[in-house]
């Protein structure tokens, strides 16, 4: 159906929600925020109100105001493995799916009112989503009321990133920097770790990083071996940038195809226009079709904790749901395609001393079975499970265990078979 939209201000906009509705947007740096401060004042007077979105990376301030109390806050992806000093204590009720199950889960849900965020029209009528594909399109498409903040910072992507204005009810003109990804510095550890990573890509693979200090010590590690021909998929992050920006992608364009674009200002500034970046949604990148039809898909991941088991924990801290999956299942499952790899990369103890490859994972959820993980990487060396029995899988990951902790490890691997 045609809409002609309408332009007015936050307020006026979200004066459109009422009580007991449900009302979603998109998260990272797609997160309207102009729309959301205007959500939170609304909330005050509100009660029986559902909001649904990912990481949020504005913070979780409005959990702490008068109007949590009328809110029953649901979320994809809980930050506390990403953004841990964030959001420690993050109040809401987590939504256990993977990536690809997110985008299905938006596209089929039905939604009171959405918030997105958008570029300016252009001549045809068109906005264009930006730095966000997956949730931003399915919120737009699920939603009966849609509110749109326009943005001139927001960057103008190619791919599947357009709406027409005749799909929004409401424009809201907002001009805001889009949130940036803090990204910690390198030290030592994280460059170990990414060098024996870097080895294990081959070029012309279909990559997908990841975000963190291990995926960029990988990316540098490619860019000083002069890795050639590699294409990207998923998140598309200042690492991968500087990997196109090294001559070491594929000279076809589109060289990425992503659903979210999140880190500096000069990522921003750099996708605007660029057609060496198409967005495309995880139901076209992350389903096992998907991996299929790419057949030499290599992902590198991280992790809280592995058991010697081979058993993943990739969300809670101290027994407590803190962190999400993502597309770690995802690329588990695409790594069992022909020519696919999945690389799990952690650093083997934690800041404060405490062992990451344990004999018991933290809590009762294992994020991964150990049925899909078949190469680890510590700083301490490559740990490959293929073809091993339990006790060879056990004995193989505590060879690359810190030092402290190997003798338990091994002891504990022992009575394993």
């Amino acid at each position: 159906m045609s809409k002609t939209p309408k332009t007015m201000t936050a307020a006026e906009a979200l004066n459109h929600v009422q009580s007991g509705m449900t009302v979603a947007f998109p998260h990272l740096s797609a997160e309207p925020t102009a729309l959301t401060a205007a959500l939170w004042e609304r909330a005050d007077t509100l009660g029986d109100l559902t909001v649904i979105s990912g990481m949020l990376l504005s913070g979780y301030g409005f959990l702490s105001r008068p109007c949590a109390k009328n809110i029953r806050f649901k979320t994809w992806f809980l930050p506390g493995t990403l953004l841990r000093k964030t959001a420690p204590d993050v109040q809401a009720e987590y939504l256990p799916m993977t990536w690809a199950q997110t985008a299905r889960y938006l596209d089929d849900s039905t939604f009171d009112v959405g918030l997105i965020h958008v570029s300016p029209a252009d001549a045809d009528g068109y906005h264009s989503f930006g730095v966000c594909c997956t949730a931003a399109k399915g919120i737009a498409n699920s939603s009966t009321y849609l509110i749109a903040q326009v943005n001139p910072n927001m960057p103008r992507t190619l791919g599947d990133s357009r709406i027409h204005a005749s799909q929004i009810d409401a424009l809201v003109e907002a001009a805001e920097p889009l949130a940036e990804y803090p990204n910690r510095p390198l030290d030592d550890i994280d460059a170990t770790i990414g060098r024996q990573i870097g080895d294990l890509i081959p070029d012309g693979a279909a990559l997908s990083l990841g975000v963190g200090g291990i995926p960029l010590a990988a990316a540098q590690a490619l860019m000083d071996r002069g890795a050639r021909d590699l294409r990207f998929i998923n998140t598309f992050t200042d690492p991968t940038m500087a990997l196109i920006k090294a001559g070491c992608a594929t000279a076809e364009n589109p060289k990425a195809h992503t659903g979210d674009i999140f880190g500096s200002k000069d990522l921003y500034d750099w996708v605007a226009d660029n057609d060496a970046i198409a967005l495309a949604s995880a139901l076209t990148t992350h389903r096992p079709e998907d991996f299929v039809a790419r057949k030499n898909v290599v992902s590198v991941n991280s992790a809280l904790e592995i058991d010697l088991m081979g058993q993943v924990n990739a969300e809670t801290i101290g027994g407590k749901q803190t962190g999400s999956m993502g597309g770690l299942i995802d690329f588990a499952v695409g790594g069992q395609v022909e020519g696919g790899q999945f690389i799990l990369g952690l650093r083997s103890q934690t800041n404060k001393g405490r062992p990451r490859i344990v004999t018991r994972l933290d809590g009762d959820i294992v994020s991964l079975s150990r049925t899909f993980v078949e190469t680890v990487v510590t700083e301490f060396g490559v740990a490959d499970l293929r073809g091993k029995t339990v006790h060879e899988r056990a004995l193989a990951l505590a060879e690359i265990a810190h030092p402290d902790d190997r003798d338990a490890l091994r002891a504990h691997a022992a009575t394993l078979h």
